[in-house]
């Protein structure tokens, strides 16, 4: 079946100006100012059962534009979710999807030598993400890192967005003192 999309990404535009040039998608052209309210749909041929996921990775392929990097809303403006199928979500042939750029923002991290890291973060990563670029960074072992922000250790498995950390939060590593 086919489907549209609409390649609404011009609209972030604004927002990307300010990030390093290595958290940019490709296909962005920071140097124009505004590309006003230019939108290109274009086509899709895809199968009823096949996931979000699925058409994130047909999009890479077509566009250039990184899964990761990749957000699908329904007409009204509902996130579509990964694991989704195109007939679970309502998606019917010659239905149109909204593709946006994921939001990325900027967070401070506090390690324990006291030198503070920039991490550019997703607002559904999880802490675990956090702690793998920290490990990453800083060579500091998963499992001995505790994450702390407005004073209360953070668990691994649940978004940043659901502890209220957003663009210019500040979080703390601590090591953790047990054998684990």
């Amino acid at each position: 079946m086919r489907i549209i999309i609409q390649d609404d990404t011009y609209r972030d535009v604004i927002n990307w100006k300010s990030l390093p040039k290595s958290f940019l998608p490709s296909t962005i052209d920071v140097a124009k100012e505004d590309r006003g309210s230019e939108s290109k749909p274009f086509l899709l041929i895809v199968e009823p059962d096949d996931s979000i996921a699925a058409v994130k990775a047909y999009i890479q392929e077509e566009k250039g534009i990184p899964f990761k990097k990749q957000k699908l809303l329904n007409q009204d403006g509902g996130v579509l979710r990964d694991a989704q199928t195109l007939v679970s979500a309502g998606i019917k042939k010659g239905s149109t999807l909204i593709l946006r750029y994921a939001p990325i923002t900027q967070i401070t991290v506090v390690t324990p030598s006291g030198r503070w890291l920039k991490l550019m973060v997703e607002s559904d990563d999880t802490i675990a993400d956090v702690k793998a670029a920290i490990r990453e960074r800083e060579g500091i072992q998963f499992h001995k890192q505790a994450i702390l922000y407005d004073g209360r250790e953070i668990k691994d498995h649940k978004p940043l967005v659901e502890f209220g950390i957003e663009n210019n939060s500040v979080v703390h590593v601590y090591l953790k003192q047990c054998g684990c």
